[in-house]
């Protein structure tokens, strides 16, 4: 009966890392794959930002030159959505060669960043919606 006990707890254990290693191994892919939906989603909304930060100069072409230069500053944003365009692309080139070696915890780090960094540009697309609405509001009253 001990016998029969400790062959039926060893298949259970032996059961259980299988399950835990198998679960182990389906994660990684899962989490992989996260992260390049985020790396894709990212990438839309910079260019989406760009897009924008470009749009500017047009809605402000019949503006004072008070309101001209405010539209100057924001376009001073530019260089700072090509820097992030540059840091996501080096981000991905990080992944397609070192995806496979890369832990788990490094792979939820560098999830968490993308998160991170698509977040704080929802904040940013806000604020230049805001600006567009405020300089078209502006030009709406010139005229």
């Amino acid at each position: 009966m001990t016998i029969l006990l400790l062959c039926a707890a060893t298949a259970l254990l032996v059961v259980l890392l299988a399950w835990l290693r198998e679960r182990q191994l389906r994660r990684k892919p899962r989490l992989l794959g996260e992260i390049l939906d985020l790396a894709d989603a990212l990438e839309r909304e910079l260019l989406e930002c760009r897009t924008r930060l470009r749009e500017i100069p047009a809605l402000t072409a019949n503006l004072p030159p008070s309101d001209q230069l405010s539209a100057r500053t924001t376009l001073a944003a530019e260089p700072q959505v090509q820097d992030a365009l540059r840091d996501l692309l080096a981000h991905r080139l990080w992944l397609k060669e070192h995806a496979t070696q890369a832990t788990y915890t490094e792979l939820l780090s560098a999830r968490d960043a993308l998160a991170s960094t698509r977040s704080a540009l929802a904040t940013q697309l806000a604020r230049l919606a805001d600006v567009r609405a405020d300089f078209e509001h502006t030009r709406a009253t010139l005229r």
